[in-house]
């Protein structure tokens, strides 16, 4: 037990991280920079309440001398926002379109009066086809008005057709997204608009303009469309994490962590909640650079170059580091670097660059039908490993598993099992074979073999509309199972190790497409999933690094990288082979026992050429062939301290998996800070003439110097004003001046110029 912490009132901060897996909650001192207490405990989606006040009970227990009234702010970190899009579970919400062609919308993916939505009908991974159909089935109010490029008037606002499509759709929406053309550059039709329908209806309305600077008008449609979905989502978040305070009598200020990594005020997010889409990968970049700091040779952290990978239970997130600056790729679509992608959707929400990949500890293990020989995949479908259903549900998980292994034949449904944990929701409406399902596993007392289930499109297309809607999870093998089987985790933390065991010598018996069974037992299937996940993790970190230098990060797959790959693989694995207690290229070995599972020249090879013969060689190589990652990787999530010096090695570099690794998204929460940025764009209508685009009917004056002046009054005034509302009464103010020209005979003429004011700042606590 730590020494306790006697200390004043409110020096304390409680990070606080809400992840697909686990609940993540610390104590942080604000005077010494420490992590001084930690708690994890599952996320219980059906009850974010409940999982929040046990892990702040669990955290302030767990160290002494800090009590709930030493806490003085509470930040959270959550990826409630990008769920609820993805998933479809926003609030039904209008859009006021002003100005705008339809056909303009539509291909931003609304529907609009005489044409026809996306309707995407593929709901994929990433929840596209979802989101799609909510933003297709969301109204539009067409009204005409708008304005042009330099803010003038180009129709008049039609105030009596605003009133008659918001009579019309008011009954089935909880809130209205208002989007005007150009209303960046005079936003007087936005906020009419806005005004005539809060007097209408008391219901809350977003303007696009106070949710981004940039031009794009479909885009930024589409953007606070979005907004006005989330809201009542998120205030329900935001009161449930206040009524958690409550409870534990916890009297300090609630931020939350935005997509860009900056705080914000509970009150504040409540109203702009898109903004926190991507919090979570955000808060993994903080915590870990805060984290990792001492070991990246700068006391900061802050001027380093590394790549962070935030390895958790469903995905892995990456970022790129440069200089102390997070990049994105310097190659691909200019639409995704400027803005947060959700859903397959662009928006205009600022938000740090990151990738997200399926892959984590508790990502499905599945065998691709058009495989090579022996191939698995890994996520990026996200199951309960068999160990945890094991533990919850022994009764039937392991009669189950060993029923499955004394069969005669072995089919695809093996070893998967789906497990009740929620009601339909009322508006899902289940239809009658989701029903049929849902009996079925209610008579099963909850849990059901995949197997004793139709095999049938029908009834696939049934589990998975069950599976979306959160009501029913799938069990299957996982590579946490793996880790259980060959001794890497504790099983007394990960349940019941039986549950594991038998799933993995159920799985190994499972065939290819070549009538090759992918494992030769339980042991060797589990050392063959987590080398294929440590390959799949590397190579997305590769890719990341390249996608930052400008190298397409395809460039991974070429037989080329993949051999290089290889042949680093074969000499660590050799090197620890022959001596395990050697230093190897990429460290001691001995912090890293995941090469000595296989032999090397058992362990399952990417084909690197034509003829499988020659991919791999017993003799010395003639050429010498080189890839990887030339700065550290510092890996946070909980399973880091397990797969990261391997990938490391993989990667030709070194890990670093600081203290607190596994709670990084929660120490982010913690140290974050305040920022808001605003823009405002001049432009000269003609010659001799400069207009300030700020609010409705900017200003024009005869001056430049005159003109940038006042802009940088009104943005300087709106940022400390908006960061005081952002819980930093006393922020800092930074300028920059970017402007514009053209070559005109011997002198440059004025096009246009976008002056940036960003206020920073500490969160006041109590």
């Amino acid at each position: 037990m730590p020494e306790p912490l006697g200390s004043p009132s409110g020096r304390f901060s409680l990070g606080i991280d809400t992840g697909g897996t686990f609940t993540d909650a610390v104590i942080y001192s604000r005077e010494s920079g420490v992590v001084v207490a930690t708690a994890k405990t599952p996320t219980r989606h059906g009850d974010l309440f409940g999982c929040v006040v046990e892990a702040m009970k669990q955290v302030l227990n767990a160290v002494d001398g800090v009590s709930a009234t030493d806490i003085g702010l509470v930040s959270v970190s959550t990826t409630l926002a990008t769920n609820a899009l993805v998933e479809g579970a926003g609030r039904p919400a209008a859009l006021v379109s002003i100005g705008f062609d339809a056909d303009h919308l539509a291909r931003a993916g609304l529907r609009t009066a005489g044409t026809t939505g996306l309707g995407a009908t593929n709901d994929d991974a990433n929840g596209a086809g979802t989101l799609a159909k909510s933003l297709a089935a969301a109204p539009v109010v067409m009204l005409a008005g708008g304005h042009g490029a330099h803010g003038d008037e180009i129709f008049p606002l039609d105030i009596r057709a605003l009133a008659a499509g918001v009579d019309r759709v008011n009954d089935d929406v909880d809130a209205y997204a208002v989007a005007a053309q150009f209303s960046v550059r005079n936003a007087a039709h936005e906020l009419a608009a806005r005004e005539a329908i809060r007097e209408r209806t008391g219901k809350p309305v977003t303007c696009s303009h106070e949710l981004s600077s940039r031009l794009g008008g479909p885009r930024r449609a589409v953007t606070t469309l979005l907004n006005a979905q989330l809201i009542s989502v998120t205030s329900r978040f935001v009161n449930a994490i206040g009524e958690a305070m409550s409870t534990l009598e916890i009297d300090a200020p609630l931020m939350v962590v935005r997509g860009d990594g900056s705080l914000v005020s509970g009150d504040f997010v409540s109203f702009r909640p898109i903004e926190t889409i991507l919090s979570g990968p955000a808060a993994s970049v903080i915590g870990a650079r805060h984290l990792a700091a001492p070991e990246l040779g700068d006391g900061s952290g802050l001027e380093t170059s590394c790549v962070i990978a935030d390895i958790g239970g469903t995905t892995t997130d990456i970022a790129s580091i440069r200089d102390g600056v997070v990049v994105g790729a310097a190659v691909g679509s200019s639409v995704a670097r400027d803005g947060a992608v959700v859903g397959g959707h662009a928006t205009m929400v600022t938000a740090l660059p990151m990738t997200t990949v399926g892959l984590g500890g508790d990502s499905e293990i599945w065998i691709p039908p058009e495989g090579d020989r022996g191939e698995i995949a890994v996520g990026p479908r996200r199951v309960v490993p068999l160990c945890i259903a094991a533990r919850e549900r022994p009764d039937v998980v392991i009669p189950m598993l060993t029923r499955q292994l004394e069969a005669d034949r072995v089919i695809a449904e093996h070893g998967q099992l789906l497990m009740l944990i929620a009601e339909v929701p009322p508006a899902a409406g289940p239809d009658a074979v989701d029903m049929q399902v849902l009996d079925l596993i209610g008579e099963a007392s909850g849990v059901l073999a995949l197997d004793e289930l139709r095999r049938s499109a029908r009834w696939r297309g049934a589990i998975g509309r069950l599976e979306r809607r959160g009501v029913v999870r799938r069990a299957a093998m996982t590579p946490t199972d793996a880790c259980v089987v060959l001794g890497l985790l504790d099983d007394a933390d990960l349940g019941d190790p039986r549950g594991a065991r038998l799933g993995a010598e159920l799985f190994s018996r499972q065939r290819d497409r070549y009538g090759a069974e992918v494992g030769a037992d339980g042991p060797h299937l589990a050392a063959h999933i987590v080398q294929t996940l440590l390959r799949s993790a590397a190579e997305s970190i590769l890719g990341v690094a390249l996608g930052a230098d400008g190298i397409t990060p395809a460039e991974t797959r070429r037989p080329m990288a993949q051999a290089a790959i290889d042949r680093r693989r074969q000499a660590t694995a050799e090197a620890h082979s022959a001596d395990p207690m050697s230093p190897t290229a990429a460290g001691n070995p001995s912090a890293n026992p995941l090469w000595g599972l296989l032999d090397p020249n058992d362990a399952p090879a990417v084909s690197i050429a034509d003829d499988p013969s020659l991919a791999r060689t017993q003799s010395a190589p003639l050429a010498r062939i080189d890839i990887g990652v030339a700065v550290p990787v510092v890996a946070i999530g909980a399973p880091a301290v397990t797969y990261a010096p391997a990938i490391a090695d993989l990667l030709g570099t070194t890990a670093i998996v600081p203290s607190h690794a596994e709670v990084a998204n929660a120490v982010g929460a913690a140290t974050a800070r305040v920022r808001i940025t605003k823009e405002i764009t001049v432009t000269a209508p003609r010659r001799g003439s400069y207009r300030a685009h700020w609010g409705e009917d900017p200003p024009t004056w005869h001056s430049l110097d005159e003109a940038r002046a006042w802009a940088t009054t009104q943005a300087s005034n709106a940022a400390r004003a908006e960061a005081a509302a952002a819980g930093a009464p006393d922020a800092e103010i930074t300028l920059d001046w970017d402007a514009r020209t053209a070559p005109s005979g011997d002198r440059e003429l004025f096009v246009e110029a976008t002056l940036r004011v960003i206020a920073t700042g500490r969160p006041a606590g109590r």
